[in-house]
């Protein structure tokens, strides 16, 4: 077994260590003489009035829709296949080179017509060397008018293909973060079975939508996916992040702060749907929404780090604490990235990427523990179920029983043959339930009330009128584990009624409520004292359930196999109430201990 661990152990530390390597591992350049340099020096900016020197990358504070016009001189020397390149910002792009136009961005209506950013490759000739090339930028949005990036210039393949490189190690993190979140959601559909954590599908939905947000913010040309694909992955994605980021927080801690998880929840997918909305009625379009959408975001987070700070306080587990510092880690990372905003330009970095991803990999170690654990449990739930079992046999096997049944129905024979008939009948179906119940997790009620009526009908021929049987069944249309109700009539008819002189009478009661099935077994018998341990009770009736099938046992089976439920209630004196609940059979859809019936 330590070999196992060890080995499973060590699987997970490499598959870590692989996945790191893929992200930042350095790729040869097998299509490039990479002929690419700076080219900030030399610029000068005007707006309106304002003229002066630029010094790039830089940013301007002008309304909208006011246009920063940089101007330079190309240099004297052009090579064919010449480009200069810059990134643009949610702006719209003209690009001259003396009085013509050689670029223009958008070309044509974007989809939902809202304005991307973008990476701008202008194509250069050796005719254009020396002229005067003026770059014309402008934006709606008052938040980007007036920024200017860094611009190069070099070969355009080697500018396409630098520029990839550059920001395809950003991507492979998303894409990571990605891969990581369906790992986990299978988890949870193969522990489905295993009763492993409900949240882990949650988590890997969150993962999937976090991944979508990084991955359109990672700034690379749209050669392949179209630049509307890159802007509204990102801001759809960072839109519905709260609400995601709620129903998992909910779906792990319920009892934590539920009523107002579940309204931020609410709160968050109204204002997600609300601007989603409003933006297919032609109203305001994501970018003036944002505000809105980093307000939620922000409130989330925090009341995120506060969730897991209260289950850190109040839950017992090795997972919680580093599950709290890699969301800390988060939050710092967010503070730091938009801090830096003003400089960058860009609020979505390194630093939140990779504690993104260090978040994703730790939870992908809990999911991985987990299961792991929840599957050697389950192994030795088979094993004690098959005990619990193999118990249930041979205390169904009792040879006083037997005899006694058989000198019953000898004694029947000369003074009454239909009785001696009719109680052979009763004894095959019990010998005959007894053997099928080992074969099965669950049965009819029907048939084990079969089984205690055949039960009961032997008894009173020993017992005759010293034993009387009420039923009360109002509903049997539900399962049961075997031997579960069986097993509580004969306690209650061996050490309740026949305990005493005069005997007594059995009531069966069964109800349906809200939640399940309930069925009362009770007598009028000798009772006794709860308080007292069983080992203590030598004559009680939970003292043949000991040594024969057991109260635990059945408590055991009920439990484990059905979900439900059992409780004593004895008096001395007064007699014995057994009460076991059932859960509803429509919730009953995990089989258990391998086998595959429901």
């Amino acid at each position: 077994m330590k070999i196992k661990r060890i080995t499973e152990i060590t699987a997970v530390v490499l598959f870590i260590v692989y996945a790191l390597l893929m992200v930042f591992s350095t790729r040869q350049d097998l299509f490039s003489t990479r002929y690419i340099e700076p080219y900030n020096a030399g610029w000068t900016y005007s707006f309106g009035d304002e003229s002066g020197d630029a010094v790039l990358p830089a940013q301007y504070h002008l309304p909208k829709d006011t246009q920063l016009t940089l101007t330079n001189t190309l240099p004297e020397k052009i090579r064919e296949g010449a480009a200069a390149a810059f990134r643009s910002r949610l702006q719209n792009v003209s690009v001259y080179v003396g009085d013509r136009l050689v670029y223009q961005f958008p070309e044509q209506e974007l989809i939902g017509g809202e304005l991307t950013s973008a990476w701008n490759f202008i194509p250069l000739s050796e005719a254009d060397a020396g002229k005067q090339i003026r770059i014309c930028l402008s934006s709606p949005y008052a938040g980007f008018s007036g920024r200017a990036e860094n611009i190069l210039f070099g070969d355009y393949n080697d500018l396409v293909t630098g520029i990839i490189t550059q920001h395809i190690k950003i991507f492979r993190i998303s894409i990571l973060i990605g891969f990581v979140s369906l790992v986990i959601i299978a988890i949870s559909v193969i522990g489905r079975r295993y009763q492993t954590y409900g949240w882990f599908r949650n988590l890997g939905f969150l993962l999937i939508i976090v991944a979508g947000w990084l991955g359109g913010e990672a700034r690379l040309p749209s050669g392949i996916v179209g630049l509307e694909m890159w802007h509204y992955l990102a801001l759809v994605s960072l839109m519905y992040c709260p609400v995601f980021l709620t129903a998992y927080l909910y779906a792990r801690w319920p009892d934590i702060y539920g009523k107002a998880t579940t309204v931020l929840f609410y709160v968050s997918l109204a204002g997600a749907a609300g601007c989603s909305v409003i933006k297919l009625a032609g109203g305001a379009d994501l970018i003036e929404m944002i505000p809105v959408t980093y307000v939620t975001l922000g409130v989330t987070l925090i009341y995120a780090v506060w969730i897991h700070i209260q289950a850190a306080r109040r839950k017992r587990s090795e997972f919680i604490r580093s599950e709290l510092i890699c969301i800390l880690v988060i939050f710092l990372a967010g503070i730091m990235e938009t801090l830096r905003f003003g400089q960058r330009g860009n609020v979505v970095g390194a630093y939140v990427r990779l504690a993104v991803l260090l978040y994703a990999l730790n939870l992908l170690r809990i999911s991985v523990t987990v299961l792991y654990r929840r599957i050697r449990e389950n192994q030795e739930l088979q094993q004690h179920l098959k005990r619990s079992r193999a118990e249930l046999m041979a205390s169904q096997i009792r040879p006083h029983f037997i005899y006694n049944t058989l000198n019953s129905i000898r004694a029947l024979i000369k003074v009454d043959p239909e009785k001696a008939r009719q109680t052979v009948y009763d004894f095959s179906t019990y010998l005959r339930s007894n053997l099928e119940s080992v074969e099965r997790e669950m049965i009819p009620f029907s048939d084990e009330l079969r089984h205690v009526q055949a039960y009961l009908n032997i008894e009173k021929v020993r017992f005759e009128e010293r034993l009387n049987v009420v039923m009360d069944i109002r509903e049997k249309s539900f399962f049961v584990p075997p031997l579960t109700i069986q097993p509580l009539v004969e306690n209650a008819v061996k050490h309740g009624i026949c305990a005493k002189a005069d005997g007594g009478t059995v009531t069966i009661r069964t109800r349906k409520e809200k939640d399940g099935y309930v069925v009362e077994v009770e007598d009028d018998g000798r009772g006794f004292d709860t308080t007292v341990p069983v080992q203590e009770r030598k004559d009680s009736q939970t003292a043949d359930a000991s040594s024969h099938i057991g109260l635990e046992n059945i408590r055991f089976r009920v439990e484990e196999i059905s979900g439900g439920s059992l409780s004593i209630e004895s008096r001395p004196g007064s007699g014995t109430k057994v009460t076991v609940h059932f859960r509803n059979t429509k919730e009953l859809k995990k089989p258990y201990a391998g086998d595959d019936r429901r």
